[in-house]
């Protein structure tokens, strides 16, 4: 992964926990950073003599934003969410590598119902902006938050409810208020609107909770768009944890459907893998390759792979078939992944 010189232009205080960061590459490097709404940033963060790697979502949209923004909320004993809002400061340089990820809207035209839980509602909203500036599609957001000091980006959503007034609606729900989001509230917000792609983002609690629902109201796989991320656990004892997985002994190549395309890539024994595809001159979709933000989820369609971690991964995930290629050890000599499902 490459990563480039990019100056903050401002910090903005969205909450007393959260900050946003405009961004601005420079101009050598300026077409390396277009983007789609929903995508996210992979920064290197300098900590204590050592560089640590975290995503974050873009909350900026390119069809209203002449920056780009990413908003980072704090997270207790977090290394690099405490650095974000405790150390950048404007003019500052910082080392981002250009955008990656698949929470982006899909070219079917399709009505929106849009999830999001705290710092969650920061892809989620590039994804709202672009809807309403470049469709005349009418999105739905529900967005859940502990209480009314902690809701990011509310001046922004008051002020899209005052440019749209008849297109976007958004019903906020605060625990401290109605507690915690339940079953009846997302089922209430879903009522008949099934014909439609559903976005969710948010703490995984959060998630799960709306997935559930989702599908038990009939809603399909296909339509529900989910943006997992995790904080890496860098203590010692985390990675004293982690043992080593091996292939098996007679695996010589893997099938990956990449592009439209079936490739037999030669198996590299001890590699993932991600990395035998990159070595072999392909390059599926990717970014920390550290099991923690799903770039790299595809859909095992045949064979057998351990994977060394699989944080990212809900449980529906791995039912459904998803493995991680930065994580993915093949255990047989039939494995066949696709990375276009």
């Amino acid at each position: 992964m490459n990563f480039y010189p990019v100056r903050i232009i401002d910090v903005i205080n969205e909450t007393s926990h959260a900050r946003s960061f405009k961004l601005r590459p420079g101009d050598e490097h300026q077409h390396l950073f277009d983007y789609k709404p929903g995508q996210f940033l992979t920064f290197r963060i300098p900590w204590h003599g050592v560089h640590h790697e975290r995503c974050y979502s873009l909350s900026s949209s390119p069809s209203c934003d002449t920056e780009l923004k990413v908003t980072v909320k704090r997270v207790k004993d977090g290394k690099v969410s405490n650095w974000f809002n405790d150390i950048p400061k404007p003019g500052d340089t910082i080392d981002v590598a250009p955008p990656s990820g698949r929470f982006v809207l899909r070219d079917n035209n399709q009505p929106l119902n849009l999830f999001s839980g705290g710092s969650g509602i920061t892809p989620v909203i590039s994804l709202i902006k672009q809807v309403l500036h470049e469709t005349e599609l009418s999105p739905r957001l529900l967005y859940a938050n502990s209480a009314s000091d902690q809701i990011i980006f509310k001046r922004e959503l008051d002020d899209l409810n005052a440019q749209f007034p008849r297109r976007l609606y958004c019903h906020h729900h605060l625990d401290e208020v109605n507690g915690l989001i339940s079953t009846d509230v997302i089922e209430s917000f879903i009522a008949d609107y099934l014909d439609r792609d559903y976005f969710v983002c948010g703490p995984g609690a959060f998630m799960e909770l709306t997935e559930d629902v989702l599908i038990k109201t009939g809603v399909s796989h296909k339509n529900i768009l989910i943006e997992r991320f995790t904080s890496p656990d860098d203590s010692v004892a985390n990675r004293e944890a982690i043992v080593p997985v091996a292939a098996a002994n007679d695996v010589a190549e893997f099938r990956a459907t990449l592009d439209g395309k079936e490739h037999k890539v030669p198996y590299r024994q001890g590699e993932t893998l991600l990395e035998c595809m990159l070595a072999n001159g392909l390059d599926p979709v990717h970014s920390c390759k550290d099991a923690h933000c799903g770039s790299c989820m595809v859909i095992r369609k045949t064979g057998k792979n351990t994977l060394r971690k699989s944080t990212v991964l809900s449980k529906r995930d791995k039912e459904k078939g998803y493995i991680l290629l930065c994580q993915a050890i093949p255990q047989s000599d039939d494995v066949w992944v696709d990375c276009d499902a």
